[in-house]
This record gives C-alpha cells, sequence and structure tokens, in this order.
C-alpha cells in the first residue's frame, strides 16, 4: 500500500502537480490583427499570339485630396518605389493577381493613384514576346491612372487593375504599344469572378457557317464578349477604342478554349458585381484592337448567350458560372 502511494505521488510531480521544471499548458495563439492599408493586385485577360508581356514598374504616385502632381488643392504626391517588381502580366489570368502592394498603410483621406512603369528600350524595360522574338513594349503614356481611393483608419482597401490585353494591346506589325483601353479599376470587396461554357454545338455550327472566314491554317480563334445588361447582338461591338455609331463597346473578353474534358469553357476575372450580356464568336482573328470591323469586313458577334449576373459574396470574390447555349 505505501509503494503504491509513492508511485502515484511521482507520477503527478512528473505531469506537473509540483513546483519546478513542470510543463506549462500551452496557451491559445493571439487574434490576428485585423488587416489594414492598402492592397493593390494585377491581374489580365490574355491576348491572341503573345506568350510574354513583362511589365518593368517604375513608381506608385498618391496624391492626397487633389489632383495628380500635388500643389492643386491637394498635398504633395507620396511617391512608393515600385522598380524591383517585373511582372509577367501573362502569369496573371482569371481570378489570380500579382501582389504589387501589400497592407500599406496611410493616413485616412482621398488619394489619387498613378502607376508609373518603364517603357522598353533595348534589353531595358517593358517587352513583349511573340513567335517572331522579343519587342519593346511602349505606351501613349508610360502610366495608368487608376483613379481615387478613400482611406478609412483601421480597414483593409483591396483593389485590383484588370487588363484586357486584347483590348489594350496594339500591334502595327513592328512595335507593341499598351494602352488604357480595356483597363479596369477594381474594388475586391465588391466583384466576382466568372467561369463560363459555351456548348459544342456553337463551335460547331459557328466554325461551320463562317467556314471562308477561317484563319491562317484554317483556324478560328473563339471569343466570348461582355456587354452592359441589355445589349441586343445586333449592338455587340468589336474591341475597337470606341464603339461604332448605335453599338455597345464590350467590357470584357475572353478566349474561348478546350478544357482538360473537351469542354468549351471561358472565364473573366474581377467583374464588378451586377447584369452583364454576353456574345460569343469564333471570328476573333478578324477582331482588331485599333479599328472597327464593321459588317463588310465579315466580323460579327454569332450568338448572344444570354445574361450573366456576378455576385461578390459577403467579403468579394466570389466564383459565378455561366453555360452559353444547350
Amino acid at each position: 500500500m505505501k509503494r503504491a502511494i509513492w508511485i502515484m505521488a511521482a507520477l503527478l510531480v512528473g505531469c506537473g502537480g509540483g513546483d519546478g521544471d513542470s510543463a506549462v499548458a500551452p496557451q491559445p495563439e493571439p487574434a490576428p490583427a485585423p488587416a489594414e492599408g492598402l492592397s493593390i493586385g494585377l491581374s489580365d485577360a490574355p491576348a491572341d499570339g503573345v506568350s510574354h508581356l513583362i511589365l518593368q514598374m517604375h513608381s506608385l504616385e498618391l496624391t492626397p485630396g487633389g489632383h495628380m502632381g500635388g500643389h492643386h488643392g491637394g498635398g504633395d504626391p507620396i511617391v512608393l518605389d515600385m522598380s524591383q517588381h517585373r511582372v509577367d502580366m501573362l502569369a496573371y489570368q482569371g481570378d489570380d493577381a500579382y501582389p504589387l502592394l501589400h497592407q500599406h498603410h496611410l493616413e485616412p483621406g482621398r488619394y489619387q493613384l498613378r502607376l508609373h512603369w518603364t517603357p522598353g528600350t533595348g534589353d531595358h524595360g517593358s517587352y513583349v514576346d511573340d513567335g517572331e522574338g522579343r519587342h519593346p513594349l511602349h505606351g501613349d503614356h508610360p502610366y495608368f491612372d487608376l483613379g481615387e481611393v478613400t482611406i478609412h483608419e483601421g480597414q483593409h482597401h483591396n483593389f485590383t487593375l484588370e487588363m484586357d490585353l486584347r483590348q489594350g494591346l496594339h500591334h502595327d506589325g513592328e512595335h507593341y504599344a499598351l494602352a488604357h483601353h480595356g483597363m479596369r479599376w477594381v474594388d475586391n470587396d465588391t466583384m466576382g469572378h466568372l467561369k463560363g461554357t459555351v456548348d459544342a454545338s456553337w463551335i460547331a455550327d459557328c466554325e461551320a457557317d463562317n467556314a471562308s472566314l477561317a484563319g491562317p491554317d484554317s483556324q478560328f480563334v473563339h471569343v466570348a464578349y461582355l456587354y452592359p445588361d441589355g445589349t441586343a447582338l445586333a449592338q455587340m461591338d468589336d474591341i475597337a477604342p470606341e464603339a461604332a455609331d448605335g453599338q455597345v463597346a464590350p467590357l470584357a473578353t475572353s478566349w474561348v478554349h478546350q478544357d482538360h474534358n473537351g469542354d468549351w469553357v471561358f472565364g473573366v476575372g474581377f467583374l464588378p458585381a451586377g447584369r452583364y450580356q454576353v456574345g460569343y464568336t469564333c471570328l476573333g482573328h478578324l477582331d482588331q484592337p485599333d479599328s472597327n470591323e464593321a459588317a463588310d469586313e465579315d466580323f460579327a458577334l454569332y450568338r448572344d448567350g444570354g445574361v450573366v449576373i456576378i455576385e461578390s459574396g459577403e467579403n468579394g470574390g466570389h466564383h459565378n458560372t455561366h453555360r452559353c447555349g444547350g
């Protein structure tokens, strides 16, 4: 009996029943601090015939409460060095985005944002790779005006610059230029993503009905176009810088391709919540971003894919689905 008591006492001491080097019960991890500040991401939709588009960033200019450059009703601009960011935009598509700025602290207030990038010169700066080699990338302005954001104390403000390169990347046969056309500045709290499918019969019918308009090697380029809600098929314009009279310019475009299951799919990321109209064509190879391809040049949207409803979800980023045809 005495021996049993001795053993039990030793076990209690070994398990922390006494003083000294006894084990300490693990404490709960402190709750993480709520995210705050400004975050910015970069995302894109791909361009035809381009394998890489490298954007060499330069700086981010934030002007408090006034016009760009400061001294016009606002304070001096805050300039953040962005030269460490060299981004292959084609690596960030759909709902994926490159983290350009993460929770950067700013004093509460209104700011105008301008993102500067470095045009290509020789082996330096921004460039494009295509089937014919590497080409310097230029633009009318080596910056993107992102608009105004309002920073509230203790809150996280998360935005994405979405670039539709089918609309914004221009090529004259020798030079590449990047324009503001086709770009969206999106509040991540009020946006959603879209994954769509196109019925295989639409693909086959469009190719059969437009057999004489096939591209090189008898290939077609299948594209989904997104328009404001209520846009009729006859009003759906191409990706020119300005819509033709009586036509409606697309808000976004997406390449339609076959996935590993053989389904024809497309995706558009970072869309503000709301209602849209979708159009489909197999004649994307005829649609050039520099000009309007009127009916006498054979380009046209082939089918109206119906109304697309984008919901953002509770904190943004909801994944929405839609089917065209079938």
